[in-house]
């Protein structure tokens, strides 16, 4: 879900450096700022998975043995 929506924000920023170059310096920033939420996404998933990893000691990338 992040990770379409950054895809979607990164898209829509080329876009509009397109339309006008002068947009280029706040549309960098922007994306940058567009990455690091998708960061904490992903590190608020990972965090999740080990959360439930520590409760029921199956992590879903794991096989169950």
């Amino acid at each position: 879900m992040v990770d379409a929506l950054y895809g979607k924000i990164k898209a829509d920023l080329i876009a509009l450096v397109h339309r006008d170059v002068q947009n280029g310096e706040r549309a960098f920033d922007l994306l940058q700022i567009a990455k690091y939420y998708e960061r904490i996404g992903d590190h608020a998933v990972n965090i999740a998975e080990w959360v439930i990893f520590s409760i029921t000691g199956h992590h879903k990338d794991r096989p169950i043995l």
